[in-house]
């Protein structure tokens, strides 16, 4: 595939954008590593976003969802999932609606101008408001990564639209730099801890990559390969991650967790020039495997995890639920020859706000309509 250089408001024709800068590194082009809208022109006129904007939620303050004296973090507490699940309730609805509408621009590959329109004013309240600003505990920096993630890949979508809207994204890009800057240290002033070496820190790697893509932040992605290959470096042999072994019964639920941030910062990281995919001996194909595989059989997972495996969640027709392999497209990019083993894990298009909306149709251009 030839790769193409945009500028700020070009419009795309190819299977990859460069993505030009108005912030931090001088004349950074990074690369998008899947096709975005291909007809922007052959769009439906629509210029308005007639739909309800999600509020802007400014502060946070977010807590552990499992049991207190529980070092495994694998039992759940219902009053503090509910508690939970009540706070962080609006800024998920945030991430829900940019990734739906951006996806529904690519999916019609341009044709839908309003959507693209509603992601974008979506995306700009939010960062004219400085949404997100006010996180008073870890855990909120640590939920949030996921936030920023789908939300950098829903700008890098709509943002072909943006010329044709004539929409400053100037906030916007303000905005995602300034949550990517905040995110770092996180992790690398915090001490010597496991959520600095586990899926947490994956999520956040891939957050700030994101964001670094989206708005030409060469060195966002420096910290996402850093955090990519602390990530992919402990895989085994078997292809566990010991850290998410030690969630005990959850063991299977975090490895899915942990691959789909990892799945995906390889995909930028690779797109702009690092070598990715081949860390610490092809690992990330080795992890994949292995959570993959325990899907419909966790017998090795039990083994290494010392415990039976709570059950995952399905749909009606018997397959886990869409959202838990969101990032199995992305992969099969990569390694189409597991499509037959892995393919049918999955029907129709995955989709996870968590990684940018309908991530099959970025990656497989056949569910576009």
């Amino acid at each position: 595939m030839a790769m193409v250089e945009l500028s700020r408001f070009s419009l795309l024709a190819s299977a990859f954008i460069v993505v030009g800068t108005t912030q931090a590194v001088q004349g950074a082009t990074l690369m998008v590593p899947f096709e975005l809208a291909r007809h922007v022109a052959k769009n439906n006129g629509k210029t308005t976003c007639t739909v309800s904007l999600p509020l802007p939620v400014i502060s946070l303050s977010l807590t552990s969802i499992y049991e207190d004296e529980d070092e495994s973090h694998s039992t759940i507490d219902p009053q503090h999932k509910q508690r939970y699940d009540k706070a962080i309730a609006q800024t998920r609805q945030f991430a829900a609606f940019v990734t739906k509408y951006a996806s529904n621009y690519t999916e019609t590959d341009g044709n839908r101008l309003d959507a693209a329109s509603c992601a974008l004013k979506a995306l700009d309240s939010w960062a004219r408001a400085d949404a997100l600003s006010d996180l008073t505990t870890r855990q909120s920096y640590l939920s949030t990564t996921r936030i920023l993630a789908g939300a950098a890949l829903a700008y890098v979508q709509v943002r072909p639209a943006a010329a044709l809207l004539k929409f400053d994204t100037g906030a916007i890009e303000k905005w995602l730099g300034d949550l990517a800057e905040r995110t770092i240290p996180v992790y690398t002033e915090s001490g010597d801890r496991n959520s600095n070496k586990q899926n947490h820190r994956y999520w956040g790697g891939f957050a700030v990559s994101a964001v670094g893509v989206a708005i030409g932040r060469k060195d966002f992605l420096d910290f996402g390969f850093e955090s990519y290959k602390l990530g992919v470096c402990q895989v085994t042999a078997d292809g566990a991650l010991p850290l998410e072994l030690m969630r005990k019964k959850k063991a299977r639920d975090y490895h899915l967790h942990a691959a789909g941030p990892l799945v995906m910062m390889a995909s930028l990281l690779e797109a702009n020039g690092y070598d990715a995919l081949s860390q610490c001996d092809n690992s990330l194909e080795r992890l994949a495997h292995f959570a993959l595989d325990s899907i419909n059989d966790p017998s090795k997972m039990e083994m290494l995890a010392g415990e039976p495996q709570v059950k995952l969640p399905r749909d009606k027709n018997g397959l886990i639920r869409p959202d838990r392999i969101a990032w199995l497209d992305a992969y099969l990019h990569y390694y189409p020859e597991d499509r037959k083993a892995y393919g049918k894990l999955f029907e129709g298009a995955l989709f996870s706000s968590n990684l940018g909306g309908r991530v099959s149709v970025l990656y497989n251009v056949s569910q576009r309509d």
